[in-house]
């Protein structure tokens, strides 16, 4: 059986690690073209201990639009090159997936 895709929202929280959070506009250029790249799209927020991310996907379960998620914001933190260990990075994004309504 098909099920439509369902839009899902993830929030994609990176904490800092013990050092600075990348600059506010390279990382917001690096994740468009990232979100780009695998057609979803992405807001995300500066704080002084974190950057929020909004991811918006269009998938056909949770799990694959946190996927997805995870895959753009790891993206654009390599595009950057922070941090250094691109596996301290994937297992330090926090995510949440939630569907919602399709607009």
């Amino acid at each position: 059986m098909y099920e439509s895709p369902s839009r899902y929202n993830v929030t994609v929280t990176v904490p800092r690690d013990n050092g600075d959070l990348p600059d506010l506009a390279a990382f917001a250029m690096a994740a468009d073209e990232a979100a780009w790249r695998r057609s979803a799209s992405i807001v995300s927020a500066h704080m002084t201990d974190r950057i929020i991310s909004i991811v918006t996907v269009y998938s056909p379960d949770r799990y694959a639009a946190v996927a997805v998620a995870h895959a753009v914001v790891a993206d654009a933190l390599n595009h950057l090159a922070w941090p250094a260990d691109p596996q301290t990075s994937e297992a330090r994004l926090h995510a949440e997936g939630r569907p919602t309504s399709a607009a």
